[in-house]
């Protein structure tokens, strides 16, 4: 099947009720375990790649990795560039096959930040790709835990419905990330959802909204956002925590005795716990059987 674009499945999903889950891939059993568990449940997906995996693994390498997956599958599969920061990375996506792009100019000033922003929306829809840009801060969970910034602190770096407006008409970005209490590494569903800041947005911006961090995010209330717009929920850390407790049980199960176990059937453990969680959070989203 062709790679979808993310405008085209978040778009689809906009007055319906389900959204999208945008799940952060590292290696190969990341993506065999969620392109296993979209084809069983017939979502749509959107497969990330983030600069902590281009870092490992290499950018062109995943891309390619993530093509053959997407152009055998029936299901509509977009592949992302997850908070590209610079040009060059955007460019090089571009030229690597992905059928989306975020720009995430969210720790500029909003005037730089719509300045490049555009650039990037320039060069990607000249090339038929979609972007995403990014109107508010999401903090890193170890800046609450450690206490470098209270909740208080964290709201004020809210997305604010004016500035989303303004972002949304001066960069023509085809999707919006925007902030109102999620946190990026969170691994406890206690994020505190500011519904009321959410509603504002949705009422002033007419494109797909976007959470990042959403591992932190209770079940309840991904219905509440995907009701108000949001369309694409970004899902790293439940994945890498759930991957790793899939890898280290099959080897403490294979005791210390290197013969005891097979490094094929750990990592498989690792990809089955992917597939299990892309499920669960498939559930969660409501995006079975629409496709």
């Amino acid at each position: 099947m062709p790679i979808a674009t993310l405008k085209d499945v978040c778009e689809k999903a906009m007055g319906a009720d389900y959204a999208i889950g945008s799940f952060n891939v590292h290696n190969l059993e990341f993506i065999q375990g969620t392109m296993k568990a979209v084809e069983e449940m017939h979502s749509p997906v959107i497969i990330a790649i983030a600069p902590v995996s281009i870092d490992y693994a290499g950018l062109e390498e995943l891309a390619a990795l993530a093509r053959v997956y997407a152009e055998r599958t029936p299901v509509p599969t977009v592949i992302h560039l997850d908070h590209g920061k610079d040009m060059e990375t955007v460019r090089r996506s571009i030229e690597a096959g992905l059928s989306s792009v975020m720009f995430d100019g969210s720790d500029l000033t909003m005037e730089e930040n719509i300045k490049k922003t555009r650039e990037v929306v320039k060069m990607a829809h000249k090339a038929g790709i979609a972007v995403e840009g990014e109107m508010g801060i999401v903090a890193q969970f170890s800046d609450l835990s450690e206490g470098k910034v209270t909740m208080a602190e964290l709201r004020e770096l809210f997305t604010k419905a004016e500035d989303a407006k303004r972002f949304v008409e001066e960069t023509g970005v085809d999707v919006l990330a925007v902030a109102v209490g999620t946190v990026h590494r969170m691994h406890i569903q206690e994020a505190k959802m500011d519904v009321e800041r959410l509603h504002e947005i949705h009422e002033a911006v007419p494109i797909p909204l976007v959470f990042h961090g959403c591992t932190g995010l209770r079940d309840e209330e991904y219905r509440k956002a995907y009701e108000l717009g949001v369309k694409k929920f970004n899902i790293g850390t439940r994945l890498v925590m759930n991957f790793q407790r899939g890898l280290l049980g099959a080897i403490e199960k294979g005791g210390k005795n290197i013969l005891n176990w097979n490094v094929l059937h750990c990592l498989k453990e690792g990809a089955d716990a992917v597939y299990e969680t892309v499920k669960d959070r498939i559930s969660v989203l409501n995006s079975a059987n629409r496709c």
